[in-house]
């Protein structure tokens, strides 16, 4: 009888010593980032038959068990994944929102300035001095274009950098998955038991890859397979395909995110599908928010200088000569895809200018149709029916001729040859006054009858601001406000969308720490149940010694 009190007491105190030592896990490991609350598993022993009496054997332990809940984990990470991406997003989107609305030293107060000056000289065209000002305001207004361009040339640099920065965090979280999926798998083998700080682990790795980009996670016999938003593994075992920056197939001067599989070859990612994470917000903010905007100022650019290029070389100057243009000019950009048959390029220009891309000269005679030069790039297909032209923005195909383009021969070019046609490609980075004008050289006269004082040419310049050259119906003003409008309704908007996702993340974390998360008073109340039971444990061990011990006196 004292041989089960005594095993029924060892029991007990076994049971209270596990409990202790969880326990004390647990408040060890409260700040823990990732560590799931664990408990001891305590089950009711299995009885014996003594003397006909069905007697209890005291208490099992089962095993110390991780607080986890699945559904809740994922829930959590999807959200902190599309918190990633709004946080990200927004953080960029918001230096180019405080860019373009700088009332005092933005690009609006420049372009109000020389279209000012501009007026101010139609109204003295033979005061020196009034020609001198307005070429110092166009100096001004040219210098901010560029450096308005510079600025977002610099944040496309940085943002291609932090995105190579996040591939490499999402490699190293992908491989760490692999190898505890191994590790998990050869300890729970050996000791038929979960290893709970490897789970814990493995977890956590998932829930940081989960804020750089959106992943899922489906998990077969213990391990974890972790793909992509698109549907690519990242992990699968413990085979690992990592992501790569790499130049695009279409663009080789555009840098893309691409997988690359076990046997090395680089596939590149659908851009449109990579929407979750901080990864995904900087893709996403490329190509929604930024690009954008570099080609309506582009655009604008380009209208303004063709314009007035236009209306200058129409004109005469002081000394009674053809005006010379205004201002230098871009020309369109063409890139070749990686994959074609040869490094040639087709000539494009704009329709109504000589200006060749290349030695393939191509005279496109007319008027130069301003307003149907998109902010938008193209993309030129070589077929063995002709070239097939499909503008970028919208992914509709357009006749050359309704992008403003003309496009030369392209029957020397292979069927399959593509090529990324730019007509806007550093019209804003290349804007300057004409190295040569002189304040004499600004033509304000329409023509040489007018004298010394005409100045109508002059007064359509100035009027240039208000002609629909953007799109065929919006000025260079309007266009300018609308782009600050766009942007800034677009913050506005992630701001709000940002802000509600954060209140989700917070309350599903909340949830899942119910479960999973470690409360101080509640574990400093299961350290004295378990003293308790030690304590009492004990106790009945002492007892049943003593009784053992008298009955070994009564034998002797």
């Amino acid at each position: 009888m004292s041989g089960s009190l005594m095993g029924t007491a060892l029991s007990g105190l076994r049971a209270a010593q596990i409990g202790l030592n969880t326990t004390s896990n647990n408040i060890a490991n409260v700040n823990t980032q990732g560590y799931n609350r664990q408990i001891a598993g305590l089950s009711e022993a299995k009885g014996t038959n003594a003397g006909g009496l069905f007697a209890g054997s005291g208490v099992s332990v089962t095993g110390v068990q991780r607080q986890y809940e699945q559904y809740l984990s994922t829930q959590l990470n999807d959200a902190n994944s599309e918190l990633g991406a709004s946080t990200s997003h927004l953080a960029q989107i918001s230096q180019i929102d405080n860019l373009l609305a700088d009332g005092d030293a933005g690009l609006n107060k420049q372009m109000q300035s020389f279209f000012a000056g501009m007026q101010t000289l139609a109204n003295n065209p033979a005061d020196t001095s009034a020609r001198q000002a307005m070429l110092g305001n166009a100096e001004s207004m040219t210098a901010q274009f560029r450096a308005t361009d510079s600025y977002l040339k610099n944040m496309s640099n940085n943002t291609v950098a932090q995105m190579g920065g996040m591939v490499d965090e999402i490699n190293s979280y992908s491989k760490q998955i692999a190898t505890l999926n191994v590790q998990i798998t050869q300890t729970q083998a050996k000791t038929g038991t979960p290893p709970n700080d490897m789970l814990d682990q493995r977890d956590l790795a998932v829930a940081k890859l989960s804020e750089l980009t959106a992943v899922s996670v489906v998990n077969q016999d213990g391990q974890y397979t972790v793909s992509l938003s698109s549907g690519q593994a990242l992990v699968a075992g413990k085979q690992v395909q990592s992501l790569q920056m790499m130049p695009s197939e279409d663009d080789p001067t555009h840098q893309v995110v691409a997988l690359k599989a076990s046997d090395g070859n680089l596939f590149e990612l659908d851009e449109s599908k990579m929407t979750g994470g901080a990864l995904g917000g900087l893709v996403q903010f490329r190509s929604q928010s930024l690009e954008p905007t570099q080609l309506r100022l582009d655009q604008m650019a380009h209208a303004l200088t063709t314009r007035l290029n236009d209306l200058q070389t129409g004109g005469v100057d002081l000394d009674n000569n053809v005006g010379k243009a205004l201002f230098t000019t871009s020309t369109p950009g063409v890139v070749p895809s990686k994959g074609n048959s040869s490094d040639a390029i087709p000539t494009v220009v704009f329709a109504g200018s000589t200006t060749t891309t290349s030695d393939q000269g191509v005279e496109a005679k007319g008027i130069d149709e301003i307003s149907k030069v998109s902010a938008s790039n193209y993309k030129l297909t070589v077929t063995s029916n002709g070239p097939v032209l499909t503008r970028l923005s919208d992914n509709q195909a357009v006749e050359a001729s309704a992008a403003g383009l003309v496009i030369g021969d392209t029957s020397s070019f292979s069927a399959g040859d593509t090529f990324i046609i730019k007509p806007l490609e550093n019209a804003a980075a290349q804007m300057s006054v004409s190295k040569d004008m002189t304040p004499e050289g600004v033509a304000a006269r329409g023509s040489q009858s007018e004298g010394v004082r005409g100045n109508s040419n002059a007064l359509a310049m100035a009027n240039a601001q208000s002609e629909n050259l953007i799109n065929g119906s919006t000025s260079l003003n309007t266009a300018y406000a609308s782009l600050v409008s766009d942007v800034g309704n677009k913050t506005a908007t992630l701001k709000s969308s940002n802000a509600a996702q954060t209140q989700i993340s917070q309350e599903l974390k909340s949830a899942q720490q119910s479960v999973s998360g470690v409360n101080i008073d509640e574990e400093a109340a299961n350290m004295l149940k378990y003293q308790q039971l030690y304590s009492a444990s004990a106790q009945m061990i002492r007892a049943s010694s003593e009784m053992f011990d008298a009955l070994i006196g009564i034998m002797r």
